[in-house]
């Protein structure tokens, strides 16, 4: 029996001292050996197990075990990673330092990552922070000012539509100037999805980056010269931006949450317009200097015969069709939801998305839902396996614009009379008694349909083995699958639809794109000093776009608005096209003790926009870096100098953004004889047609001092030569242009970039971000036609020519007004000499460039203990914008008062008699003066400077936090575009214009001012 009870006693012993070890708790906080600041974020994990936790935002953690001895891992990017022995301890105290070898390993190529010191090519990497949380519907909008070299111009503020980007300067006069977007190492689709047909509808291009969520993404690295870029051939050629998504991290799971809510309104105001009285005062004044009425009386007289057909106030209404047109009640909204934990083997990131944006106008918003799953597994020490897979479902619902179309609400404003009403005394908007052929934006908005659906589906896969210890053998797989759905409803009551009793117009477009890659990776080390890192790749992509349609008009009762309802269908539609690339690459990295790199690069691609004697090309890099620094020589600096590298780079890339099939002769079986089915040349092709090529040099210049600042600053020159250019034909012909491989342009420039610790304070904290480029474009060759005259795109106000920049401003100088006789002067030739006051005998001479030449971004933050402020500044100078419709809206009375359109207040500033210094010339009713032809009076300075982004917030205690079960939680209030400064004190509309560079009528930037919650547990 005593034995019996000594077993179980011992028993007992056992199972209480699991029991006991079950319940062991160690906590501590992590900081930083700099100046003591807690770490938050940071990963702690017992070794050898799933069980870990993250560091909350006052460094604090806190980890149960059920082991009598262990050793705790903390780890973060850019820290050096510690390992502690747990021992008996129940409170371990850690400091981190900063491991620069680490922080130099943050190079995302899309084919891997390399050392930042071995990098020889030119980047840019944006993070998280200035990223996620941010009120742009599309994640390209994040980019403005925070990468040196990189302009954005908002093609319009419409949530959801396509941004124009360019990476130092325009690349090619008609082919693609658009970058190469790569998400998680798979090309993608970017652009637009939308049927290119339907540009003839005037509403904005639905951009498919809008899918993705700007919270799953974890960093932007963007690509610049052709050391960086060869590895994408062409590609590559006018950069690459590398979108890398969040991943799992190991540790028990934590699960985030944001939420943000906020309001839309225009950034800026826009033009002040004629109110009615004024209107009324300047219309008698016309009929008066035009001879029409000897005074006000008659004028007055005049304006009231309805056998005049001339717009009339009743001295009541004063419409302000901006206001009319506003959406008072504009929102933003921002949810998310994710979770990432792991292993040491495997780990996950999971999200949920939901983002909803209104635009400026009645009318226009974007809805977006989105779902993330990033996976990775180490199956065996040899086999890893990762998979992305991204689903996304967007609802745009758009307005026409981009042109003077009689229902674009931003062309009601400026067409629209004041003296007309927005609505009728029963509330229903006036579509009966209007002055001019503009519809009410109202009824527009209210009934027409300009709506847009978009699916997405990106699958990126890998699998990598290890064949051998520095042999290691890689497949991966993308799949991008995009599905359009477009619907375009004119309604029959008013409207562009009246004419037909309704207009509807249906579309499907499916476009499916994958990419393969198999990389061979091989690492030899020769000895201590000398070192060979060897890639082989062998790349596959296509492209398959499939597109169906069908229209009608006639509609037999409202409600109804698809085409399956219309009387007469008129519109039946469908085509394919289809794409491919295919690759192989060998790349060389030579390291010579740790601190002097060499890299090569070589890609032989073939593309099929090309004929089969012209489809392949090889394109090359050659790079080399030295981190001074680390020789013997300096080591006198040490105390101030802490990294300092020195790299240049040459490389040719090619271009191949041309339409498909552009190098075939085509007919088109479209055509009717008679009544019969008829074929015609529609395409006289080129069959010589090959590769557009760019060579780029880049020198830079990386430093870091103090360990508190860090810097860049780099010039590049980049030559494209061979451009794919469309060169007019010989009438003869029957054909109107032809693509070939003609002209050259050079873009030169510097690039700075500079960030710096001011303070780093245990409780305050300030830092401060600077970038700025300096860019220089000319055209330097271009065809001739047999009279010796130059070849090249041009038009009314723009011409390329060699020794311009691309589409430098070509139009005559204003002069002013005279001030006898209140006519309209232009300048005779060029800029200064003699004058004229008519438009035909004025001289054109080149007036400058859409394209800024100095541009940049400004960014500052402050830390309080929990508090903080963060403001971000761009600015852009050197370019000049040309208002396209001014023409009639500064007409000096040829359009203003006779049923046209309205005219700017500036107006009101004209000449009334002789001595007058005035803005405008004499008003006169139908003015024949052509005062507001094409000249430098509608030319502005593009020059500003925007508040781009401006945060205050406050991350609660943990102490605080942790009593609701989180492990953190941040409240702010963020403003984006709350402010803009422009130099040009005539310039009323938004110069943040297309990269073209002309004001359109387009909807402007939004401004936002939005509340959020943010937070983990």
């Amino acid at each position: 029996m005593k034995r019996i009870l000594l077993c179980l006693t011992a028993v007992a012993m056992l199972i209480t001292g699991e029991l006991l070890a079950q319940e062991r708790t160690i906590s501590g906080k992590v900081t930083s050996s700099e100046d003591g600041s807690p770490l938050p974020g940071v990963n702690v994990v017992i070794k050898g197990t799933t069980s870990g936790t993250v560091t909350d935002i006052d460094g604090n953690y806190r980890v149960s075990t059920t082991q009598g001895d262990g050793t705790l891992v903390f780890t973060f990017i850019g820290l050096q990673t510690l390992e502690v022995e747990m021992g008996s301890r129940s409170t371990i105290d850690v400091q981190m330092s900063s491991d620069i070898r680490q922080l130099n390993e943050v190079v995302v190529t899309g084919y891997g990552e390399r050392e930042r010191n071995s990098f020889t090519g030119a980047f840019s990497n944006v993070g998280a922070e200035a990223i996620q949380n941010k009120p742009f519907a599309t994640v390209e909008q994040a980019l403005q000012g925070n990468v040196a070299g990189l302009q954005l111009a908002a093609s319009s503020g419409t949530p959801g539509a396509v941004q124009n980007i360019r990476i130092r300067g325009v690349s090619s006069l008609t082919a693609s100037n658009e970058p190469l977007f790569v998400i998680d190492g798979v090309p993608v689709i970017s652009g637009s999805n939308n049927r290119d047909v339907i540009n003839e509808t005037g509403t904005a291009d639905l951009g498919v980056l809008a899918s993705i969520n700007n919270n799953d993404i974890e960093s932007i690295t963007v690509l610049k010269d052709a050391s960086a870029t060869a590895l994408y051939g062409a590609r590559g050629s006018n950069g690459v931006i590398i979108i890398t998504t969040k991943r799992g991290q190991a540790g028990t799971p934590t699960l985030s949450f944001s939420a943000q809510t906020g309001f839309v309104s225009r950034a800026v105001k826009g033009p002040k317009m004629l109110n009615s009285a004024q209107w009324q005062e300047l219309q008698y004044e016309s009929l008066i200097n035009a001879g029409y009425a000897a005074d006000l009386d008659e004028a007055a007289a005049l304006v009231a015969d309805p056998s005049n057909g001339l717009p009339q106030w009743n001295g009541q209404t004063n419409t302000d069709w901006r206001d009319v047109v506003a959406n008072d009640d504009a929102m933003t909204h921002n949810y998310d939801l994710s979770m990432r934990g792991g292993s040491d083997k495997s780990n996950y990131y999971a999200s949920l998305g939901y983002f909803k944006q209104d635009g400026i106008n009645i009318g226009s918003n974007m809805e977006r839902i989105t779902g993330k799953l990033n996976y990775n597994n180490q199956l065996s020490k040899k086999l890893n396996f990762n998979t992305s897979l991204t689903g996304s479902y967007l609802l745009q619902n758009g307005q026409l614009e981009g042109s003077a179309y009689y229902g674009n609400p931003d062309a009601a404003y400026l067409f629209m009379l004041p003296i007309d009403r927005a609505y009728n005394d029963d509330g229903t908007p006036n579509i009966d008694n209007l002055s001019t052929s503009n519809f009410n934006p109202v009824f527009i908005a209210q009934n027409d349909i300009n709506r847009r659906i978009q699916s997405r589906i990106l699958n990126n896969t890998s699998l990598s083995y290890e064949i051998l210890p520095k042999l290691k053998y890689t497949t991966m797989i993308g799949v991008d699958y995009v599905v359009t759905e477009e619907l375009y409803y004119r309604n029959r009551e008013h409207g562009d639809g009246v004419p037909t009793q309704g207009r509807s117009d249906s579309y499907y477009n499916r476009n499916f794109n994958w990419d393969w890659k198999n990389m061979l990776d091989y690492s030899w080390k020769v000895n201590e000093s000398n070192k060979f890192d060897f890639k082989f790749v062998y790349e596959s992509q296509k492209n398959r776009y499939f597109t169906m349609g069908a229209g009608g008009y006639g509609f037999a009762a409202n409600g109804l608005v698809y085409p399956e309802t219309a009387g007469t269908p008129d519109n039946v539609s469908s085509y394919t096209t289809d794409w491919s690339i295919n690759s192989i690459m060998a790349l060389v990295n030579y390291t010579y003790k740790g601190n002097i790199f060499l890299d090569a690069t070589v890609r032989r691609e073939g593309n099929s926009r090309f004929a089969e004697g012209n489809r392949w090309g090889t394109f090359y890099s050659f790079g080399a870096s030295w981190v001074f620094s680390d020789e013997a020589f300096m080591e006198s600096t040490k105390n101030w100098l802490t990294s300092s590298k020195i790299r240049a780079s040459y490389g040719v890339t090619g271009n191949a953004g041309i339409p498909l099939n552009a190098f075939q002769p085509l007919l088109d079986y479209t055509g009717s004889y008679n009544g019969r089915p008829g074929i015609y040349p529609s395409q006289y092709g080129n069959p010589d047609l090959s590769w557009e090529s760019s060579a780029t040099w880049n020198i830079g210049l990386d430093v870091e001092l103090l360990e508190r600042i860090t810097g860049t600053v780099e010039y590049f020159n980049r030559r494209n030569y061979d451009l794919l250019l469309e060169v007019p034909l010989s009438y003869t012909t029957g054909f109107e242009n032809q693509y070939q491989n003609i002209g050259e342009m050079v873009n030169k420039g510097w690039e700075v970039t500079l960030n710096a610790d001011v303070l780093k304070a245990a409780e305050f904290k300030w830092n401060i971000g600077v970038n700025f480029t300096s860019l220089k474009n000319e055209v330097t060759d271009l065809p001739k036609d047999a009279n010796g005259n130059e070849i090249g795109p041009s038009g009314t106000t723009y011409k390329v020519s060699t020794g311009q920049p691309a589409f430098a401003w070509y139009m005559p100088t204003w002069a002013g007004v005279d001030s006898d006789t209140g006519s309209p002067l232009w300048f005779v030739q060029g800029k200064s000499g003699e004058l004229t006051s008519n438009w035909r005998q004025a001289g054109y001479s080149f007036q400058g460039t859409p394209t800024p030449t100095f541009f940049g971004g400004l960014t500052n933050r402050f830390d309080y203990k929990g508090a903080y402020l963060s403001a971000s500044i761009y600015y852009s100078t050197g370019n000049e914008v040309y208002d396209t419709w001014a023409g009639y809206t500064q007409s000096d009375g040829r359009y203003a008062f006779n049923g046209v359109a309205n005219a700017y207040a500036r107006q009101y500033d004209r000449w009334q008699k002789p001595g007058d210094i005035s803005e405008n010339p004499k008003n006169v009713f139908g003015n024949p003066s052509l005062s507001a032809n094409a000249s430098t009076r509608r030319l502005y300075d593009g020059t500003y400077l925007r508040l781009r982004d401006i945060t205050v917030g406050y991350n609660l205690p943990s102490a605080w936090v942790s009593k609701i079960g989180f492990k953190s939680l941040d409240v702010y209030v963020r403003g984006n575009n709350l402010y803009t400064w422009i130099k040009d004190s005539k310039l009323e509309f938004d110069p943040e214009v297309d990269a073209d560079g002309f004001i359109d009528l387009n909807a402007p930037a939004l401004r936002t001012l939005a509340i959020g919650l943010r937070g983990s547990f």
